[in-house]
Formats: structure tokens, sequence, C-alpha cells
């Protein structure tokens, strides 16, 4: 079984963010609904937050951001 490191999980977790954030702006520009965009907004701006921390713990670990 594999093992992986509090690093190899931050990765994912960076990866996961990245792919929330392009996923609610893509959302966002197909939304008609204006309450609808602005939710979806709001879901972008916090997985780009959580992507920014998540960044700084990966280079405070020594890996690469």
């Amino acid at each position: 079984m594999t093992q992986f490191t509090d690093l190899d999980m931050l990765y994912d977790y960076e990866k996961d963010a990245a792919a929330a954030t392009v996923g609610y702006m893509t959302l966002a520009t197909r939304a008609h609904n204006a309450n609808l965009r602005d939710i979806y907004l709001r879901l972008a701006n916090e997985a780009t937050s959580a992507h920014g921390k998540v960044s700084k713990l990966i280079n405070q670990s020594g890996g690469i951001a």
C-alpha cells in the first residue's frame, strides 16, 4: 500500500481548489440569473482563497506551489 505524505495531500488539495475555481467561474459566465451568478462568483472567490492558503502551506512545507 502506498504511503502518502502531508505534502502529497496538500498538492492534491491545491489541484482540487484550482479546479473548483475554474469550474465555478465557468458556471458564473453561463448563469443567466443574476442571483445564481453572484453565488457562483462567491464560490469562485472562496475557492481562490483556499487555493492561496494551501499554496502557502505547500511553500512552508518545502514544496513548490
